[in-house]
């Protein structure tokens, strides 16, 4: 009977020590929307549960396949939003890049804008303003509407923990 009552015990407090772990099993996941559409992203870990992530750019994976006209057209002034469905992040960082119809990065980390986005509970938002770097190239076809990729890096943090999730776009130069 006492070997009953203990094991019944070590098994308790396993499945109580079991549910009770602060370690996330994953990032959660985001809905990024504008108005009603629904914007595609991929997330990529950095530092997760104590392992570093050696990866390459993951926001290739939305491009794969795709033509520009198949990405998402947002005109400049809109708001787009992003929805945790999990634990909303210690801290964030939006970065926006302007992309080559290749998908590699056109400028140079200096030319990177650095978005102040407004956070409350599990949402954040931002207005899609210009990328004054979209200014930069010599070729006319990137100034027609539609013409701008622009790729946006949310990098977020739970403690220890931290996260990329990246989304791309197409707008207008101005």
């Amino acid at each position: 009977m006492k070997k009953r009552f203990f094991l019944a015990a070590i098994v308790l407090l396993v499945a109580l020590f079991a549910g009770c772990s602060t370690e996330l099993s994953g990032p959660p996941q985001i809905v990024i929307t504008v108005g009603k559409v629904n914007v595609a992203s991929v997330v990529g870990l950095i530092r997760w549960n104590a392992s570093v992530y050696n990866r390459e750019d993951t926001y290739r994976a939305i491009l794969k396949g795709k033509t520009r006209t198949e990405l998402p057209y947002i005109q400049l002034n809109e708001e787009i939003r992003i929805d945790f469905k999990g634990a909303a992040p210690d801290t964030v960082e939006l970065r926006d890049y302007i992309l080559n119809a290749d998908g590699s990065i056109k400028y140079t980390e200096k030319e990177t804008k650095t978005i102040p986005i407004k956070f409350k509970d599990k949402q954040c938002s931002f207005t899609l303003a210009p990328n004054p770097a979209a200014f930069l190239s010599s070729d006319t076809s990137d100034y027609e509407p539609g013409a701008t990729i622009r790729l946006f890096r949310l990098t977020c943090k739970w403690g220890e923990n931290e996260c990329e999730y990246s989304f791309i776009i197409r707008s207008d130069a101005s």
